[in-house]
């Protein structure tokens, strides 16, 4: 299946077989809608069983093409007529998997499990409801990302009351700081949770994230954290540097992911023959080899190669005729190119695609929520921002760069290959220190320049850092930093370029119309979440 997501280039993402994989997720989780019986783990796998959360083709073929990595420009585009319009229908569907799809619907139903236990059976199920608030305040953030103000207090009252009633609309700035306050509850209790013996068996089976590992989940917690503080850090620069100065200058108190190891990952498993290897996996294609997707030039050619990025291998497969026929290696998508260029170069194979046994064929894509290069990033930020912080803002800068690079290359050494497609997968072996090394103190790259220099620097390797598996974080730093300075091409009929947040879905107008004018006059694509003050 092939969608025109972006014309006139045809993108296609991601392949899932649906159909087989209810053989075995059956036995892991309790559909809320469904059951009328409590079993909290169950509810916790269905919470962590999301469509934004696993990577599906569903996600990455309707929503991150189209929005998130479409603004982001980590997919290739040409001119053409409402190129930054989404899909409404999509835009729904994203909007629905975090109320109805199993994030916020899975959460009330936890909550009003738990109320129901007697004591004895409240402590011993008390850890799962306290994990599923990690799961329901880093996907509230993500949809406040995307929309600004949104229903989050009253939301999900079906699940609570029995009642069906409209909610209001929350104000976003309040939604995060309540959501940095709970974070920090959730470190103090993760701390020294005491889990009964029976419950540490259920939660290793029911938590598909981290198998029931407390000290990840806690540096799941403050990883997160640290991310919220450092998005609001231009809108109240005060208040942020005073905790982010809490965390960093005590990570004993506050632990953050700080290795691959530790990388905060819904790995597939596909080898293992694990429920995921019948149909919920990543491959980024529908087999269709000739058709992308490709790269944009800005990201690929001005960023990387030109760069001697060492990821470059790892990203993207260059066009097999493209160092015959035109003497370079990698061609990426102009943003000026026509639909005809583009078209012809498609058919000559001399643009490049993302790589094939990295991500279009690799069915062991995991979903990524937090990895190690992040938290370094956000380190190199802070440091070279508030010097009264202390720390190295070089060295994790650097790190936060080694990280990614090692990160991807497993990916690719990692690589299970997707057996329906004829291909040659393309195992690259991890570049030599003296590369990263050069890597590190090229011009471009290398720690040096101004504060506001620096600062680029750190952005835009975090931009490269995020690609395809978390182009919704990209797209929200691109905002807050206007960093990279990204290239775009404007609507040729409208004049516009890509919108600062999503128009609230239909439903929301037509269903529940009082509660949405409150909010309307803000439901403009210009409006500004309000961390955006760049």
């Amino acid at each position: 299946m092939k969608h025109n997501f972006i014309k006139p280039i045809i993108f296609v993402l991601l392949i899932t077989g649906f159909s087989s994989c209810s053989k075995k997720i059956d036995e892991y989780y309790t559909d809320p809608d469904k059951t009328t019986s409590a079993n909290m783990g169950q509810l916790f796998t269905y919470m962590l069983h999301n469509n934004r959360i696993y990577p599906t083709y569903w996600d990455y073929a309707t929503f991150v093409t189209g929005v998130t990595a479409n603004y982001s420009q980590f997919i290739a585009t040409s001119p053409s007529s409402n190129m930054y319009v989404p899909n409404t229908s999509y835009n729904q569907d994203r909007w629905e998997d975090y109320y109805t799809g199993g994030i916020m619907n899975s959460y009330r139903t936890i909550v009003v499990a738990y109320n129901n236990m007697s004591d004895y059976d409240k402590n011993l199920n008390y850890i799962f409801l306290q994990l599923a608030k990690v799961i329901l305040y880093d996907q509230t953030s993500q949809i406040i990302d995307l929309w600004g103000d949104i229903p989050y207090s009253e939301a999900g009252s079906l699940n609570t009351t029995n009642l069906l009633s409209n909610a209001k609309f929350d104000d976003a700035a309040t939604i995060y700081y309540s959501l940095i306050d709970s974070l920090t509850s959730l470190n103090t209790y993760l701390a020294s949770a005491s889990i009964a013996s029976s419950t540490k068996t259920a939660l290793t089976t029911q938590d598909l994230l981290l198998g029931g590992d407390l000290t990840l989940w806690r540096k799941y917690v403050n990883s997160l954290k640290l991310r919220l503080l450092m998005r609001i850090s231009n809108y109240d620069e005060s208040s942020a540097k005073t905790e982010v100065t809490k965390i960093l200058t005590d990570e004993s108190t506050y632990p953050m992911v700080s290795s691959n190891s530790e990388n905060i990952l819904l790995e597939m498993n596909p080898s293992s023959g694990s429920y995921y290897s019948e149909g919920i996996r990543a491959g980024l294609t529908d087999g269709a080899t000739s058709d992308g997707p490709y790269a944009p030039y800005y990201m690929l050619d001005s960023v990387m190669f030109n760069n001697n990025d060492p990821r470059t291998p790892v990203f993207w497969d260059a066009g097999p005729k493209s160092l015959d026929s035109l003497g370079v290696e990698y061609l990426g998508v102009k943003i000026n190119d026509n639909s005809e260029t583009v078209s012809l170069r498609i058919k000559d194979s001399l643009l490049t695609t993302y790589d094939t046994t990295t991500f279009i064929y690799n069915l062991n894509v995991p979903g990524v929520l937090f990895t190690a290069s992040e938290v370094s990033f956000l380190k190199a930020e802070a440091y070279e921002r508030w010097s009264s912080i202390g720390g190295n803002a070089q060295t994790a800068y650097e790190t936060g760069i080694k990280q990614s690079i090692e990160f991807y290359y497993s990916l690719n050494q990692e690589s299970y290959k997707n057996t329906s497609y004829t291909y040659t997968a393309k195992i690259l072996d991890s570049p030599a220190a003296s590369v990263i090394t050069a890597f590190l103190s090229s011009s471009e790259v290398g720690y040096s320049g101004t504060t506001s220099e620096k600062l680029a620097k750190i952005y835009t390797q975090k931009w490269v850092n995020f690609f395809i598996l978390q182009a919704g974080q990209a797209w929200a730093e691109y905002r807050r930093t206007g960093y990279p300075d990204i290239p775009f091409v404007k609507d040729p009929l409208t004049g516009v370029l890509p919108p600062t947040r999503l128009l609230y879905p239909d439903t929301e107008k037509s269903y529940n119309s009082t509660n949405y004018s409150a909010v309307s006059s803000k439901d403009t694509r210009d409006t500004k979440i309000f961390w955006d003050v760049n």
